[in-house]
This record gives structure tokens, sequence and C-alpha cells, in this order.
């Protein structure tokens, strides 16, 4: 898990996925071939779903607020790459979840009935 650290209004931000955050992102509508379709519509989200682990106290609504100081501090460029590193995280964290070459090897037994 990879932690992407920002300042907005003078306030400190450590910003990462988690297995609740990934919850939070589905349980709120997030899919990612609909990202990949619709990547402005979906990238509030993506934005709001990096606070879920480490900033309790910001509600999606604040999120959204944050990414418009955060743009006008900074550009939509550097928005868009926090929106990148949000998506390179939750494509990792699925990776990681259906990784099954670092388990241990043990074989299913499947039966054809």
């Amino acid at each position: 898990m990879k932690v992407l650290k920002l300042k907005i209004n003078d306030k400190d931000y450590s910003l990462c996925y988690d297995r609740e955050s990934i919850k939070w992102l589905e349980a709120n509508g997030f899919v990612y071939e609909d990202f990949v379709r619709k990547p402005i519509t979906y990238r509030e989200i993506l934005w709001a779903g990096l606070f879920v682990k480490n900033h309790k106290d910001v509600n999606p609504n604040l999120a959204i607020k944050l990414m418009e100081t955060y743009a006008k501090e900074h550009g939509e460029g550097m928005v868009n790459k926090v929106v990148k590193f949000a998506n390179d995280e939750y494509i990792s964290f699925i990776n990681a979840l259906l990784d099954t070459d670092s388990e241990k090897n043990e074989e299913l037994e499947i039966v054809e009935q």
C-alpha cells in the first residue's frame, strides 16, 4: 500500500486505500469499468475514497471541496495525478486480492457433477 502525502489549506493529508476504503468505493457506486468509460464522472469518488482510511472527518462533500481547492492551488494537472494515483492503487489492491501465487501452493480439488 502506497500513501500519498498532500497539503491542502495548510493541513497535511495522508491518502491511501485499504480494504475498508475499497468497500466504501464500491458501496458508493464505483465500478472500475465505468471509470474507464467515464473518467470525469468517477474521478470525484476515487478522490473522496482516498480520505476514508486516515481522515474519517472528511466526508465526500468536503473531499470534493478539498479537490477544488487543490486544483486552484496546484492546477488541474496535479488533481489528475492524484486521481491517477488513486486509480493505480485501486487496481493494485484488486490485483493483490486476486494474487494466488503468493499463497500456499495447495491445489483445489474441483469435481464436476
